[in-house]
């Protein structure tokens, strides 16, 4: 069977750029490595065996492109743009294509990266752009420093980072999440394990329960505001040095912490079943139905 191969660097458009055109068969779940610098990247699961990149780039962009072995059907992939020294950090776009079945590997600067249709692995770092995924991938990893991270699936296991950026989740079978002045915000689907830190941000969590659900929330300063369903069946372990519980979600009132300080709250439902449990410095704990 004649497989495809496009190696292009297409001619300058207007002037100060030029238009990207790479292609080549692949294995169903290759691995691919893109780094660019560029202002957006785009990737997109497809139904296919190949890998295509295309977009635009500033004129005087080097595009370089290695394959692994075999070389028909490589199992891996690497793709990199080097921008020209005159070029400006949101300069330039990528459309990366894969099968969806892909693990895909993507590190750049300032831009907004977007997937949307993989159900491999993915593993995505920004320094001051932004993370959206949509799908539910087997494997996350997110990172950005001063964007927000936003994932509307479920993946199997995912662990999002940054550092004054928002994360927006919704379920997912392990999760990890972590910022410092950042907010979390959990809501939608169904979670199974869950750890959410932040340092100054806030934490917001209003995901559904499994049945054997386990869910950590631990701040700093910041607050942490639960929503849970009335007639719930879960334990719940509540803590915090220097700050305050509001327990609006059921009739048990907090009690003084140790030697006075701060506030604790612990209910039982005297059955095993889902467990949160609740860890603040001096932030502010509110529990609220849904």
């Amino acid at each position: 069977m004649k497989r495809l191969l496009l190696v292009a660097l297409l001619p300058a458009v207007a002037g100060a750029q030029q238009k990207v055109l790479r292609g080549h068969s692949a294995s169903p779940t290759v691995s691919v490595r893109l780094v660019a610098a560029v202002g957006a990247v785009r990737v997109v699961g497809w139904d296919r065996d190949s890998v295509e990149l295309t977009g635009m780039i500033p004129k005087g962009a080097r595009v370089a492109f290695a394959s692994g072995a075999p070389v028909e059907l490589p199992t891996g992939m690497k793709m990199y743009i080097e921008m020209p020294d005159d070029a400006q950090p949101l300069d330039g776009s990528l459309q990366l294509r894969v099968p969806k079945g892909a693990r895909v590997w993507v590190k750049t600067g300032s831009a907004a990266i977007e997937v949307t249709g993989v159900t491999g692995g993915l593993d995505l770092n920004v320094v001051g752009g932004s993370i959206t995924v949509h799908g539910s991938p087997r494997e996350l990893r997110a990172e950005s420093m001063d964007g927000n991270v936003v994932v509307d699936g479920s993946p199997e296991w995912m662990r999002a980072k940054t550092a004054t950026g928002d994360i927006t989740l919704q379920g997912g079978q392990d999760v990890g999440a972590s910022t410092i002045s950042g907010a979390i915000r959990a809501s939608g689907g169904e979670v199974e394990r869950v750890k959410l830190e932040a340092t100054s941000g806030a934490i917001s969590f209003a995901s559904s329960l499994s049945r054997s659900a386990h869910v950590e929330l631990e701040t700093h300063s910041g607050p942490i505001d639960i929503s849970l369903p009335v007639k719930s069946s879960l334990d719940i372990d509540v803590s915090t040095i220097t700050g305050a519980i509001d327990n609006l979600w059921s009739k048990k009132r907090p009690a003084a912490g140790s030697e006075g300080r701060g506030m604790t709250l612990a209910t039982s439902s005297g059955m095993e079943g889902a467990r949160i449990q609740v860890r603040s410095f001096k932030g502010t704990v509110q529990l609220r139905p849904r």
